[in-house]
């Protein structure tokens, strides 16, 4: 009986020693991270945080594995830790016996200005009573910051946003009317922003309409201060050029500013006229965003002037599986039927495109002519 409680007492204590609270948790990444400033001062303090299991994953790139230094310490170095503060918020903590689950964010500073930003997730145990990391992974925002970088629209009404993002779908999917309809309601809703007649100015630059055009963008100067820079340039790709390579010099300047807006992108692709180059571009766009229809639309037609016709099924395919219920879709289908010989699935496809939506009487005239 004696050797029982002997046991069960050293079991307690074991697990006392092993088992981990959220304060300790909490108090041991939030400590890790404000030591990570001061140079020399911040080596010792930084390696005695972990062991040689320690693994790390890069959400952000991909990025999985246990670096060189894990196992040979000598190679951090005082100017890893260059930063004047860190910051760091617990967002929520799991307790699984003697192992903690944390997510949290962090944040590193240089006089004053937000250098890093990112988010992490670790795995932190308590082992012989002192508490290391095991796992840890993180993703900067600075690469979320990058893949939105997008022509937003300068407008804090409740229901802009979502009527501003369906403008432009219609748009890129060549539902010129719709895309203006939407740019009516959404210049009623906000007639201070400037982007919300981007449907009403892609319907008079579709229909050939330069005057009208030209006296609309006139009227809109005065919204145009306080339009971020994307938005400026985005519009002043509709003021009257000469050439297509002013067009694409002005989508270009708007890309500075939103590089991974992807109407912008496929835009930019449309209007450039070597074939390589236009495939680049579109490549680079379609990388972040594999199921755009704008992109892999323009992509489909890119292949085809190369007579690679495998590849341009591809992305029509993915045009049409991905938004089915867009016309332009079936439409683009019905040209690259065409192109190959196939009158009788070319019909077909143009006909689909009329079929669900008569505004693209275009399609039903190459169905027409089809007969």
């Amino acid at each position: 009986m004696k050797k029982i409680f002997y046991f069960s007492v050293l079991l307690f204590f074991a697990s006392a020693c092993t088992t981990i609270s959220e304060k300790e948790a909490e108090e041991f990444i939030v400590s890790h991270f404000a030591e990570k400033v001061g140079g020399e001062l911040a080596i010792e303090p930084f390696i005695s945080d972990f062991d040689e299991s320690l693994g790390l994953h890069n959400l952000a790139t991909g990025w999985s594995g246990t670096p060189k230094w894990v196992n040979d310490k000598s190679l951090v170095t005082a100017d890893w830790f260059y930063e004047d503060s860190v910051v760091t918020k617990i967002k929520s903590i799991e307790l699984f016996g003697s192992v903690a689950s944390v997510y949290g964010n962090a944040k590193s500073y240089i006089s004053g200005i937000e250098t890093y930003n990112g988010n992490f997730h670790s795995l932190v145990s308590k082992e012989k009573g002192k508490v290391i990391f095991k796992r840890h992974s993180w993703a900067s925002s600075q690469y979320r910051r990058t893949a939105n970088s997008f022509v937003w629209p300068s407008t804090k009404i409740e229901g802009a946003l979502s009527m501003y993002n369906r403008m432009r779908y219609a748009m890129i999917n060549m539902r010129t009317n719709d895309a203006k309809l939407i740019s009516d309601s959404l210049v009623d809703l906000d007639p201070k922003l400037a982007v919300a007649h981007l449907g009403q100015i892609n319907a008079l630059w579709m229909d050939g309409k330069r005057s009208e055009l030209d006296a609309l963008l006139n009227d809109i100067n005065s919204k145009i201060d306080s339009a971020s820079q994307a938005e400026k340039y985005t519009l002043g790709i509709f003021s009257a050029s000469k050439s297509a390579s002013e067009i694409r010099l002005k989508i270009e300047k708007a890309l500075l500013f939103a590089s991974a807006d992807p109407m912008l992108r496929g835009w930019h692709g449309y209007w450039t006229d070597d074939v390589d180059d236009k495939i680049a571009t579109l490549k680079e766009g379609l990388f972040r965003y594999p199921e755009s229809s704008i992109l892999n639309n323009i992509m489909g037609y890119a292949l085809m002037d190369q007579n690679k016709f495998d590849e341009a099924l591809n992305h029509f395919n993915v045009y049409v599986t991905v938004h089915p219920e867009e016309p332009n879709a079936y439409d683009s289908m019905g040209d690259f039927w065409l192109a190959t010989g196939d009158s009788l699935k070319a019909k077909e496809m143009f006909l689909r495109a009329f079929e669900i939506n008569s505004s693209f009487t275009a399609s039903k005239e190459k169905a027409d002519k089809l007969n």
